[in-house]
Parts: structure tokens; C-alpha cells; sequence
């Protein structure tokens, strides 16, 4: 998350969520009465006298609005708010009237509040810190699949096809196209604290990598080819993060750290140990007992329980100290989680009897 700029009272924080971690930090923080400022778009349009209006003109506009709702949608990142509007720079929007804003990746918002707590802060600072982002890359001579990890969150795009035949089909595309076009869209997603990893059952791999090194020596500086993958394309991307070559290499990843406390959660559950808990009942419990040193949350919870009640449980486990690990069920971590309910959690003590 970038942030410009942060003060306790009275409380401001401006800031550009960079991924999912970062939109459920100001989930967190955001609350009813808040005020948001943000760019958006309207819609202008010209309608002259006898004639249809025409489709119009979508222009930027600044807007604060006063909260009144906020919901995080994790499948299209975004946090959607609604409120008041409190304040505009188009004379045509009318004070007072109710409007929506999408806070998404890559977009600026100011937060307006009577004061920022001093955890609301540390979360802000935390999410500050530059983490490794990963992009895994699998590729064979047909096509090319491109993933993106960062936290312990899994983008995974769409393939991209070379448009290369078999020997006895004439074809315009060549091999150099093919990896022109990938390394658009890597560059498209690189940025700071980014690890490449190319990877692919064939030889293609090591030919796009020379690639990229005539090409684009800053990318190719972040490259590392691993061997035994199988698959490429979009399939490929889920075997890789599964191999133990890719699963060393991201071994300081946050993923990584997520893939280790959930073992260690279901290693607990096979010995009756005591020091894990599971079911949003008796994490909470546990959770107000201070007991919590780590949870780990699916997708899953949200079909389960309330949005709301969830932001009241982390905030329980950020107040004793506790480790918070926010997953999508597009990773195999994620599925693990759903697999007992969404929630589970590893304990600082046993806990006997939650009841």
C-alpha cells in the first residue's frame, strides 16, 4: 500500500490499496460517518431541445461522501461505500444526494475521520512495508500461463496463446511475437519486490528467458528457471505452486508462511492437540481470551457469517498480537481452509473446554 499521508488527529490517511491485503486493511479501518474523497466518473449529457439526449460524456470528478455503507467484494477487489454526498468539483452533482464509490487496486483515496486509532495506524504502516510480489510463468511453445502472487493472494490471467501449428500448418505467428506479447504482460503487472519464476515441460522456457535477456534486461534480472513442471497455461500456474522447488524458492513469501501454519493447524487436529481451534464459534471465543497467535481465513467464511462480525474478530486478534492470514480459495491453502469451515486457528495455549 502507498501511503502519503497519515495523522492521528484529526485523523486523515490518503492512500493506493496495491492488492487484496490492502482493501481488507481499510475495510477494517473504514466506518459508518467516515468521510471518503475520491475520483470518479460521471456521466454528462447534452440533450438539445425536440432531440434525444444523446449517450454523454464521462468526465472526472472529485467527490467526498459521508459513509453509510461498505462492503468488500474479495472475487472483484473492491470495496464498494455509499453515502452522502459532502463535497464535489462538478456544480451539475447536488450536496446531500447518495452516491457510490468502488475503491480498487492502483486508486487514491482519502480517508477523513475524528481520529485514527493507534492500531488502525499500525495496520496502515504494516501494510506499508514493500512485500515480494511473485509471477510465475508457464510455458511451452503453444501457449504461456501467467500468475501473480502477492500476499496470500493468486491472480491468475488469462493464457496467452502463440498462435503456433503443427509442422504441416502454415502460420504467420513465430516465436519472437509469442514472447513480445508475455512480456507486455509481465511488464504490465512487474513492479518493485518482484520474483519471476519461469517454468514449463519443454525447452521454451529457457528460449524465452535468453529472450528477455536481449530484450529487457531489467526483467530478465528477476528471472529464475525451475525445472519439473509438467504443464503450461493456466493449469500449469496451480501444479506450480504446489512443487517443492517453486514452494523453496517463495519460502519467505507470505503464501508460504499461510501454507506452513495450516499444516501445522491440521498436524494439531490429527493428534486431538489442544492448540488449534476451528468454526467461527470457537474462534472467537478463543479470540476474546487472547489465546489467538495465528488464524487463517478462507472466502468461504463470508457465505457463512456477516462481514461485519468478521472485521470484529481480527480486529480481537490484532489487539492480543495475533497473525492474520486472509486467503482466496484459488490457492491450495485457501481450499484446505474451506475444508473446515473457513476458519481455523493455531493457540499461544490449550484452551479445554470453549463452551
Amino acid at each position: 500500500m502507498l501511503i502519503n499521508r497519515l495523522r492521528k488527529k484529526p485523523g486523515i490517511a490518503v492512500v493506493t490499496p496495491e492488492s487484496t491485503e490492502d482493501l481488507w486493511v481499510l475495510r477494517r479501518i473504514l466506518k459508518n460517518g467516515d468521510i471518503i474523497t475520491s475520483q470518479t466518473k460521471r456521466v454528462i449529457k447534452n440533450q438539445k431541445e425536440f432531440t434525444r439526449p444523446d449517450k454523454g460524456e464521462r468526465i472526472n470528478v472529485k467527490l467526498s461522501i459521508e459513509l453509510e455503507n461498505i462492503s468488500i467484494d474479495q472475487v472483484l477487489e473492491r470495496i464498494r461505500v455509499s453515502g452522502k454526498i459532502t463535497e464535489t468539483t462538478d456544480d451539475s452533482i447536488s450536496k446531500g444526494s447518495y452516491h457510490s464509490l468502488n475503491i480498487t487496486l492502483g486508486n487514491s483515496i482519502a480517508i477523513s475521520k475524528k481520529e485514527l486509532e493507534d492500531f488502525q495506524i499500525g495496520l496502515l504502516k504494516k501494510r506499508g512495508k514493500k512485500s515480494d510480489r511473485y509471477i510465475i510463468i508457464t510455458i511451452d511453445r503453444r501457449q504461456a500461463g501467467l500468475g501473480l502472487v502477492t500476499g496470500t493472494h493468486l491472480r491468475v490471467f488469462p493464457d496467452i496463446l502463440s498462435g503456433l501449428a503443427g509442422k504441416m500448418y502454415k502460420t504467420k505467428a513465430t516465436l519472437d511475437t509469442f514472447f513480445e506479447e508475455l512480456i507486455k504482460s509481465i511488464a504490465n503487472i512487474d513492479g518493485d519486490n518482484t520474483n519471476i519464476v519461469v517454468t514449463g515441460p519443454t525447452e521454451v522456457k529457457r528460449s524465452f528467458t535468453n529472450y528477455v535477456g536481449e530484450k529487457k534486461q531489467k526483467i530478465h534480472k528477476k528471472i529464475t528457471i525451475i525445472d519439473g513442471i509438467d504443464l503450461a497455461g493456466q493449469e500449469g500456474v496451480y501444479m506450480a505452486l504446489k512443487h517443492p522447488s517453486i514452494k523453496e524458492f517463495m519460502k519467505n513469501s507470505e503464501l508460504s508462511s499461510a501454507s506452513l501454519a495450516i499444516e501445522d493447524a491440521i498436524n494439531r487436529i490429527s493428534k486431538n492437540d489442544n492448540k488449534v481451534s476451528y468454526s467461527f464459534k470457537d474462534v472467537k471465543k478463543v479470540a476474546n481470551m487472547g489465546a489467538i497467535e495465528k488464524v487463517m481465513i478462507s472466502s468461504k467464511i463470508f457465505e457463512l457469517i456477516e462481514e461485519e462480525e468478521i472485521i470484529i474478530l481480527l480486529d480481537e486478534v490484532e489487539k492480543y498480537d495475533g497473525q492474520i492470514y486472509l486467503l482466496d480459495s484459488s490457492t491450495e491453502v485457501g481450499k484446505q481452509i474451506d475444508s473446515v469451515g473457513g476458519i481455523i486457528s493455531l493457540l499461544r495455549y490449550p484452551v479445554y473446554d470453549v463452551d
